[in-house]
């Protein structure tokens, strides 16, 4: 369980920084807000910030679940419906704790990734919102998104190549 603590504590931070922005930028962000944007960075949707301010909140539940829920759903699976290389291998009595504790902090860190660029994207929708016109700037959100995937790829291996072996 000491193992978690990083990335708990990460998650954390990152919430609190969000919220901070958050509470920081709302008063500042004008009644109609841009909130959805075209490729080229111009504003093409548009909400009231309570509206805002009610995405956001939703937005964050799926980080939540990563973090917090998904691990216990994936444990509380049967084995016949787990899909996993070596099943029997990694869910005998002797290695199924570590196998659970593996998916654990998997899904800690990755719920800090997943939260981490909810935030960014969220936080680069209320700065747009105080230029006129809203524009969201591509090169931070495309790099952000990029890395996300990036990162996605790296954690879907190493979790194939973990199980794909023995031992």
């Amino acid at each position: 369980m000491a193992d978690l603590r990083i990335p708990r504590f990460l998650f954390f931070a990152i919430l609190a920084a969000g919220l901070l922005q958050f509470v920081h930028d709302f008063p500042l962000l004008p009644e109609r807000m841009a909130s959805h944007f075209a490729a080229s960075g111009a504003a093409n949707g548009w909400m009231t910030k309570s509206q805002f301010l009610m995405t956001y909140g939703v937005i964050l539940l799926p980080a939540l679940f990563l973090e917090f829920w998904l691990h216990r759903r994936i444990a509380a699976t049967p084995e016949k419906r787990l899909n996993l290389p070596n099943k029997e291998y990694w869910l005998a009595p002797e290695r199924r704790a570590e196998t659970f504790a593996y998916f654990e902090k998997f899904f800690a860190w990755y719920g800090c990734a997943f939260l981490l660029l909810e935030v960014f994207a969220m936080g680069l929708a209320m700065r747009a919102n105080f230029q006129s016109p809203p524009r969201m700037p591509t090169a931070p959100i495309v790099s952000a998104i990029v890395a996300f995937l990036v990162f996605n790829v790296v954690w879907v291996v190493s979790m194939f190549r973990r199980f794909s072996r023995r031992g």
